[in-house]
């Protein structure tokens, strides 16, 4: 299968931690920068909405790193360290994977896995999350980052023109949320055995960063 493209995937990479007067100036522009695609808020000198779940996910992360549902594999790609899977091809993903729920690694492989951004367009979410337990190291971490629904609606439909999920992929509204709750995802990560879970809001609250750990054996 030809494998999808994530508009320029290569401009702008490495993510990397912005400097305060960029991040100043890009929480000002905020309304601008939802109506840009990332291309053009790098252009502009400022940092794409979808790059700040990235810098999030960087910040938090240790060890060799997992990010299922990885899209254009920003987050792997910039933090250098692990493997990007997606059930689409989408162009720069390290492997296609038929299930979200059926991780083709190794008990306890990585000491971060990470859902950025996607939980939501997982069906089999729940299952997902208990494989990605089994794959994460003893003393690992998961991270997440989510919206809540009514920002999602929102943000899904003022970034139509460049929301690759609409525009390539197309969202199953059947079986794929547009936003979730704190308790929905706090209770799957608990379910799945994480604990210690914390979460913290970032970019104005609109988006937040959950962070549950495994014990160490």
């Amino acid at each position: 299968m030809k494998k999808a493209h994530y508009f320029d995937i290569n401009y702008g990479m490495p993510i990397k931690q912005p400097s305060l007067l960029k991040t100043f100036f890009s929480r000002l522009a905020l309304p601008l920068l939802t109506l840009l695609s990332r291309e053009q808020s790098l252009k502009i000198g400022l940092t794409p909405i979808d790059d700040e779940r990235v810098i999030m996910a960087i910040k938090n992360t240790t060890g060799k790193a997992l990010d299922i549902g990885c899209g254009a594999n920003n987050y792997i790609r910039s933090y250098g360290d692990g493997v990007g899977v997606d059930v689409y091809p989408w162009e720069g993903c390290d492997k296609v994977i038929n299930d979200a729920a059926k991780l083709p690694f190794k008990d306890g492989e990585f000491g971060t896995v990470a859902y950025l951004a996607c939980l939501n367009h997982i069906p089999n979410r729940a299952e997902s999350m208990k494989d990605a337990y089994r794959v994460t190291k003893p003393g690992g971490r998961l991270i997440v980052t989510m919206i809540p629904p009514l920002w999602g609606r929102f943000i899904h439909w003022i970034r139509f023109r460049n929301d690759p999920d609409h525009q390539d992929r197309d969202i199953d509204h059947d079986h794929e949320l547009l936003g979730m709750h704190s308790t929905h995802v706090r209770s799957l990560m608990k379910d799945a055995g994480f604990d210690n879970i914390t979460q913290k809001r970032f970019v104005f609250g609109i988006n937040c960063i959950y962070i549950g750990h495994k014990e160490k054996s």
